[in-house]
């Protein structure tokens, strides 16, 4: 019985290829709990995937959109700027910080970032959402109207 407890305290100890599987398995679970509008219980398996995953923009992006979907969009663009730092060849994190700052209402600083994201990675993701997000701006869909207080 006592060789039992001993692969539970190696994977803990060491980030090795289990450890990416893991988070990825996280990932998965915090992207399921956000749409079912658990967002405490994502938090916990998304930050549980970024620590499994320092160097990792993924968590990273996935711990954004989990603020963005609640509305706070401050801690989300601080999330994508975490992201980008991580990855800044990478159009995903900074066509994520263009659609934190375009609800946020600062356009000009998004267009930026959205034009960055083009840029970077033409035919990627980043590229692809930056576009969209581009397109809504243009036909006033984005930012969204401020809600008078």
């Amino acid at each position: 019985m006592g060789h039992m407890s001993e692969p539970t305290s190696e994977i803990a100890g060491s980030l090795v290829p289990m450890g990416k599987q893991q988070a990825m398995i996280l990932l998965e679970a915090g992207y399921l709990w956000m749409d079912m509008g658990k967002y405490e219980k994502a938090k916990e398996v998304l930050s549980g995937a970024a620590a499994l995953m320092p160097k990792s923009e993924v968590p990273q992006l996935a711990m954004g959109t989990l603020e963005f979907v609640q509305g706070r969009h401050e801690k989300a663009l601080q999330a994508y700027r975490a992201a980008q730092k991580l990855a800044p060849r990478s159009g995903l994190p900074r066509a994520h910080c263009g659609e934190a700052l375009l609800f946020m209402g600062k356009v000009n600083e998004a267009m930026k970032e959205l034009k960055a994201a083009c840029e970077i990675e033409p035919d990627g993701d980043g590229a692809r959402l930056a576009n969209a997000l581009i397109e809504a701006k243009e036909v006033g869909a984005l930012p969204p109207p401020r809600k008078k207080k």
